[in-house]
């Protein structure tokens, strides 16, 4: 993979991360971590976290974990200069 293609998809990866991270803030400041989550009338949490790290997101404030270890597993970003090389 080149490096430009590389650098789009960990910049694009940031910022999923980083909307993922605002929109939990957002629920947060309005209905506080103890709010449930999950998939009315089914025994989901969030079925990929869950399948994945083996971890049980059944309210609100559980997705800090989740966000962190997203954090964790970006990688570093390449140089500006290498990304607008197209």
């Amino acid at each position: 993979m080149s490096k430009v293609i590389a650098s789009v998809a960990i910049s694009g990866a940031y910022k999923i991360v980083e909307k993922a991270e605002a929109k939990w803030k957002t629920a947060m400041d309005q209905w506080g971590a103890n709010e449930p989550i999950g998939f009315p009338n089914t025994a989901y949490y969030l079925p990929v976290i869950y399948g994945m790290l083996g971890y049980k997101v059944e309210k609100l404030g559980d997705i800090e974990f989740v966000l962190k270890k997203c954090r964790a597993l970006l990688p570093r970003r390449l140089k500006k200069s290498i990304r607008y090389l197209i």
